[in-house]
């Protein structure tokens, strides 16, 4: 069996270091108190927990966290899969079916149709979720983090919901 490129390993390096930095979200925090003019305090992830995931997120704030997904996911249209599949067009699409990306074969079979709901799911624990997926990644234990990531990834794909 022949080697991994090294861009396929410096992905896997870089993704695996991303998530080790970035999931108690201190990373978006840090950024968001950093005293930009324009941005006015956001609600900590302490306050009261969202009503629903798919009202409850800040886009704002889900911007700035999916600065740490950016390695692995492109959002645009026609954009190139990475080490992750493109994200356009995510909500209400079939799991595993990004033409081009090679998927385990667990999530091809999985049936989820992605929706605020199977993604807060699938950010809190992919492993729970479907196992035998290939996603290096652990998850996002806080609530509100997924919440607002969630908000960002629906406007930033296009996405139906």
């Amino acid at each position: 069996m022949p080697l991994p490129s090294r861009e396929l390993l410096r992905g896997f390096l870089v993704a695996g270091m991303m998530t080790s930095l970035m999931w108690g979200g201190s990373a978006a925090r840090a950024q968001e108190t950093a005293g930009a003019p324009d941005t006015a305090p956001l609600a900590s992830a302490s306050e009261a927990a969202p009503e629903s995931v798919a009202t409850a997120g800040s886009a704002r704030r889900g911007r700035l966290l999916f600065l740490q997904c950016r390695s692995c996911h492109s959002l645009d249209e026609g954009g190139m899969n990475k080490v992750g599949p493109n994200l356009y067009g995510l909500f209400g699409s079939a799991a595993g079916t990004v033409e081009g990306f090679v998927y385990s074969q667990a999530l091809v079979e999985s049936g989820i149709v992605w929706s605020a709901e199977t993604l807060d799911a699938w950010l809190a624990a992919p492993s729970d979720l479907v196992p035998g997926n290939r996603m290096i990644f652990t998850g996002i234990a806080d609530p509100q983090d997924r919440a607002d990531l969630i908000a960002y990834l629906r406007e930033a794909t296009a996405s139906e919901e």
